[in-house]
């Protein structure tokens, strides 16, 4: 059976407050779609909104990604 694993480290640890960390999903309980589901899901509502709180207090400093922030991401 197939894992997820998310590693969390650099500076996603230093500018979130958090320890480095490495999340895994396992697919052997609950099959694939799940594991990525619960990845997602991890994601979206743990690492995400960190991340763009982190961009704006970022860009409200002048600091920015080397290539700019990324256009709005549209998934069909």
């Amino acid at each position: 059976m197939g894992t997820i694993n998310i590693n969390i480290n650099g500076s996603f640890v230093s500018k979130f407050g958090i320890k480095a960390s490495t999340e895994s999903f396992s697919a052997q309980a609950n099959g694939h779609a799940d594991a990525v589901a619960r990845a997602i899901e991890y994601l979206s509502a743990e690492v995400l909104p960190r991340a763009t709180a982190l961009d704006h207090d970022l860009h409200d400093q002048g600091a920015q990604p080397s290539e700019g922030f990324a256009p709005a991401r549209i998934i069909r």
